[in-house]
C-alpha cells in the first residue's frame, strides 16, 4: 500500500528514548519492538552540573546536543533570560520548547553545524551539557572561534545487554535502526543482530562506529534526525510497493 510502505517489515528500534520514532515507523505499516541497547543514567558528579545550572545566566550561548542532555538540564530552563540556547536536531528544540524556551539555533543535522550556525563566538561564553562519552571535537572547534567554553557532564551513557525478550526481535528484524555509537557498540558485543537485519545508521558517524566493531551497515541515513531514518527505511524498502 502507498500509504504503509513499510506495511509488513519488522523493525527494532534501539534508543530507548525513540518512542515518537517508533510510532512514526508504525504509522507507516512497519511492526516496531524498542529493544535499549543503551541505559541513560545520571551523571556521579551532579554537584558540578548544579553549578553549571546555576550559573546558566553567565553565558552567551546553552548549546544543548540531545534530548537526555535537555532533561538533565531541564531545571535551569524554565524562566531562562539571558543567554541564547541552541540545539542539535529538532527533537532536542521541541524538547526544549516544552520547557517554555525558544531555541534561538536549531541544527538541522549535527554538532557539526552548530559552529557555523551560532556566528562570531569569539570572546563568548559558552556550555555544553553532553554525555560523559561525548567526544570533544564541537568544544574544540568553538574554542578555536575565540570562545571560552564550559564542557559538563550532564549523564552518563551505559552498554547493556539485550533482555531476554528483545533476543528474538534481533534475530528476526528485517532492520535494525542504531542511532549512536554506544549502541552500535552494544550490540556488537551481544553478537550483532539475525543474518537477515539490515542495520541501519542514522548518521555517517555512527555508521563508521559500526564498521569499527564489525558490524556490517546496511543504511546510513542522510540525515541525523529521526526523519531521515524514516526515509531511508521508506526508500529502501518502499520500492515495489
Amino acid at each position: 500500500m502507498a500509504d504503509q510502505p513499510l506495511s509488513g517489515r519488522r523493525i527494532v528500534v534501539t534508543r530507548p528514548e525513540a518512542k515518537s520514532l517508533a510510532d512514526e515507523l508504525e504509522r507507516l505499516g512497519a511492526e516496531v519492538t524498542i529493544v535499549p541497547l543503551i541505559e541513560i543514567l545520571p551523571t556521579d558528579d551532579r554537584r558540578t552540573l548544579e553549578e553549571a545550572i546555576a550559573n546558566f545566566s553567565t553565558y552567551d550561548w546553552i548549546v544543548l546536543t540531545s534530548v537526555n542532555g535537555v532533561a538533565a538540564v531541564s531545571e535551569g530552563l524554565t524562566g531562562l533570560a539571558g543567554p541564547r540556547v541552541a540545539a542539535v536536531g529538532p527533537v532536542t528544540a521541541d524538547a526544549i520548547r516544552e520547557r517554555g524556551v525558544e531555541p534561538a539555533y536549531v541544527a538541522s543535522r549535527a554538532s557539526d553545524d552548530i559552529t557555523g550556525g551560532l556566528g562570531s563566538v569569539e570572546g563568548l561564553r559558552v556550555l555544553l551539557p553532553q554525555a560523559d562519552i561525548a567526544e570533544s571535537h564541537l568544544a574544540d572547534e568553538l574554542r578555536g572561534q575565540g570562545a571560552e567554553v564550559d564542557v559538563v557532564v550532564a549523564y552518563r551513557t551505559a552498554l547493556v545487554e539485550p533482555p531476554m525478550w528483545g533476543i528474538l526481535p534481533l534475530r528476526i528484524a528485517d532492520a535494525v535502526v542504531l542511532a549512536s555509537g554506544s549502541g552500535c557498540r552494544s550490540l556488537a558485543a551481544a553478537g550483532g543482530a539475525g543474518g537477515g537485519a539490515m542495520l541501519v545508521c542514522i548518521g555517517p558517524k555512527t555508521a563508521k562506529v559500526a564498521r569499527e566493531v564489525g558490524l556490517r551497515v546496511g543504511l546510513v541515513a542522510d540525515e541525523t534526525t529521526s526523519d531521515g531514518i524514516i526515509r531511508a527505511l521508506v526508500s529502501h524498502f518502499g520500492e515495489g510497493s
